[in-house]
């Protein structure tokens, strides 16, 4: 059997005195299910509790919480004795009944005589006998009328002369699940791992204990909600998460206590691998001892005791290698970054039950959170909510923003403030300008690890270049958005593709439109940000950038000016280089999972590119821009006034014709004819300033002067055009 928890300090007896007063004076006959529940109240109460220090208070609600579950189980199993003793006595059965009233006086003492004994042993108190006055025991009585009955009569408990050492852990009963959104199918693949070992151990009967599932590691981005999934499972489950800080005692307790699960928080931070920034001497020997503690939970399983340990982590990569293969995690979970589906799963929880502006579009806001976790949604919604608290009205609907009644504060005017007070209230519920005002004050954790923003360039944006479109259309959109249909016709997913020609023929321009259309997470890469003078830092650098794509994927890894960072190795500048081509043509392998992680490298000069990411199978799909034809030029100039002027006239763009075939504008990449606009629109600047009377507009003078003072930048595009009949 377990053993059994007592109290064993003076401040526990008046945490358990506090706790059933503070529970019978509650009017909803509250029960105080988690330690921060107990503590809190505790500190809102009249007790002289509040005045302990946190650490050893919170200890001792953690084990006289504890103390009343057991106390819960006993009285029911009190209940259940009391009822088989009743229905014997109707039958006649003495025998029987003393057997059961003398268990239940054993099974109290035992409760209560380990603690006894303690503090009698610590206050050298003289033991009194059993049967006298205050000593625990059972007492056969006679009454009136002849007949006899067992009562349980124990010695009053001593606080203990010293305070007990604080328990360096903490258990937590869960007793409400947590609404979590966004996280799809995650929590039932976890409760697929975890039922069978603590729901339903007899499924695994002949199979032998051990093929029970001993850990499971949850990995993912900090703020993603790995801590409260962990605890909706144990409330699912019917079990008790231990939040373990003393290694040991947790275990201790998980075991004695199961089913039961013990969870371990950012266990990168405390069993790191060697050669990591973390690791030390202390690291090893904590790794050293969990794995003492697996092995004791293993084999406690083959005795019955259903007991699972889960981890979190926000980079699995830093963790010790030992713990994930000496069969002590067996499975790995990835908590994937939210997509706008599951962004807007979790707008719709945290907002519910708040008062909404009938202008507020949760699916706009969902669109414009890429790369935000769920805390960070809720930090936003929490910010929009302060802000239209802050939007304040005199009572008749009229905005008092910039009134000031600001000043009076400032300057404490009683005399403005006064009459005030009673009649400002908030102008109204939370608007989308509050959302909106909020998103511009904060940058997701995310963006600052190399996401960033889904681009708003879309395909209309974007003139001609439809030979381009269409092979990416069939390279990355398409296995996007129908994964599908390409697994039924046996198409394997490429690596990504290689966009090459002259400057400023709009690559990537074309890589942010494919990354709109698709909606995929997008990362953009510099080349020295992967490089490092320490050995083994730039590959480090190159696995975690995957690792970030596998966790947000669909996700494009934008390599702009990618000659700069997979160089040939014969001719790498530095060492550095050469291992990042090294580690990158390893995850191109694929060697991990790489669905739903597609590459878009850009260059000029793709000779200046390592030979063995472009064979097929990694970068092998290279797709040529060349300068555009006079038909392109006329859809790229147009494309570029659309972009640059609201509702512009049909007859504008018609006359964009004529001056994109202009001679001059021969050889004339995207680029210079965004350049040729800018002057034309300068000219046009100009004469208005001199005749404010003219129109604001860009006129055929003003192209005319810019042709005549725009040059094309590309100095020889017949070596583009020969190294692509070179290439094919």
């Amino acid at each position: 059997m377990p053993p059994r928890i007592s109290l064993r300090s003076r401040l526990e007896y008046d945490v358990d005195r506090v706790l059933k007063q503070l529970e019978s004076s509650s009017n909803a006959n509250r029960r105080f299910t988690s330690t921060m529940d107990a503590y809190d109240a505790i500190q809102r109460s009249n007790s002289s509790l509040k005045r302990q220090k946190k650490k050893p208070l919170e200890d001792a609600i953690d084990r006289v919480l504890l103390f009343h579950k057991q106390e819960a189980d006993d009285s029911n199993d009190s209940e259940a004795a009391i009822e088989e003793a009743e229905a014997a006595t109707i039958q006649g059965d003495d025998r029987y009944v003393s057997r059961q009233v003398t268990k239940l006086g054993h099974q109290y003492i035992s409760t209560t005589g380990a603690a006894n004994s303690a503090e009698q042993s610590h206050s050298k108190k003289r033991r009194l006998p059993e049967g006298s006055e205050g000593a625990p025991g059972i007492k056969r009585q006679t009454n009136g009328e002849g007949s006899t009955k067992n009562t349980v009569t124990t010695q009053k408990e001593q606080p203990a002369s010293k305070s007990q050492k604080p328990s360096r852990f903490t258990v937590e009963h869960v007793y409400e699940k947590k609404p979590l959104g966004g996280l799809g199918d995650l929590l039932a693949e976890i409760l697929r791992l975890l039922g069978g070992t603590l729901k339903f151990p007899s499924s695994y009967e002949g199979f032998g204990g051990y093929n029970r599932p001993t850990g499971i590691i949850i990995s993912g981005p900090d703020g993603m909600g790995k801590r409260s999934l962990v605890q909706n499972i144990a409330f699912m489950l019917g079990t008790m998460a231990t939040m373990t800080r003393s290694m040991m005692e947790a275990f201790d307790a998980a075991i004695a206590q199961a089913p039961s699960i013990v969870f371990i928080d950012d266990i990168h931070r405390c069993m790191s691998k060697p050669g990591s920034l973390r690791h030390n001497d202390f690291h090893a020997k904590a790794i050293d001892l969990f794995m003492q503690q697996m092995e004791r939970v293993q084999r406690s399983k083959a005795g019955g005791a259903n007991c699972i340990a889960i981890a979190t982590t926000s980079n699995i990569a830093e963790v010790n290698t030992d713990i994930l293969t000496g069969g002590f995690f067996e499975e790995t979970v990835q908590v994937k970054l939210p997509d706008y589906d599951a962004r807007r799963d979790v707008l719709d929880k945290i907002t519910r039950g708040s008062t909404l502006g009938v202008d507020v579009d949760l699916d706009e806001i969902a669109r414009m959170t890429h790369g935000f976790v769920p805390a960070e949604l809720a930090w936003l919604t929490n910010k929009a909510k302060i802000l239209a608290a802050n939007n304040l009205s005199d009572g008749d609907d009229t905005d008092l923003r910039g009134v000031d009644w600001e000043a009076a504060i400032l300057a404490e005017d009683v005399e403005v403030l006064r009459p005030m007070r009673y009649r400002v209230r908030s102008k109204g519920p939370v608007s989308m300008d509050d959302f909106k005002t909020a998103f511009g004050k904060m940058t997701p954790s995310l963006r600052k690890e190399g996401f960033s923003v889904i681009p708003s360039v879309t395909w209309d944006q974007v003139g001609a270049l439809n030979a381009a479109r269409k092979q990416l259309q069939l390279s990355i959109i398409g296995p996007i958005k129908r994964p599908d249909v390409y697994k039924e016709f046996g198409l394997r997913q490429n690596a990504g593709v290689l966009l090459w020609g002259p400057p400023g023929c709009g690559k990537t321009l074309i890589a942010q439109a494919v990354a709109n259309d698709t909606k995929a997470s997008f990362i953009l890469i510099n080349g020295p940000e992967l490089l490092n003078k320490y050995v083994g830092e730039s590959e480090r650098a190159v696995r975690e950038l995957f690792q970030r794509a596998r966790s947000s994927k669909p996700c494009i890894l934008f390599f702009d000016e990618m000659d700069s960072v997979v160089p040939p190795r014969a001719h790498a500048s530095t060492e550095s280089g050469a291992r990042v081509v090294n580690a990158l043509l390893t995850e191109l392998d694929g060697a991990q999972d790489r669905s739903g992680v597609y590459v878009i490298g850009t260059t000029n000069r793709p000779d200046m590119i390592d030979e063995a990411i472009l064979r097929p199978g990694r970068l092998g799909n290279q797709i040529f821009i060349d300068l555009p034809t006079p038909l392109e030029r006329v859809e790229i100039l147009q494309a570029i006034y659309r972009t640059r002027h609201d509702n512009p006239s049909p007859a504008a763009l018609e006359a964009l014709a004529k001056v994109a075939q202009d001679p001059r504008c021969t050889d004339f990449s995207g680029a210079d004819l965004d350049a040729l606009h800018t002057k034309a629109a300068h000219s046009g600047l100009e004469r208005w300033m001199q005749d404010e009377a003219s129109q604001k507009e860009i006129v055929d003078g003003d192209w005319e002067v810019a042709l005549n003072n725009t040059k094309a930048s590309v100095k020889d595009p017949a070596a583009y055009r020969n190294r692509n009949r070179n290439l094919a």
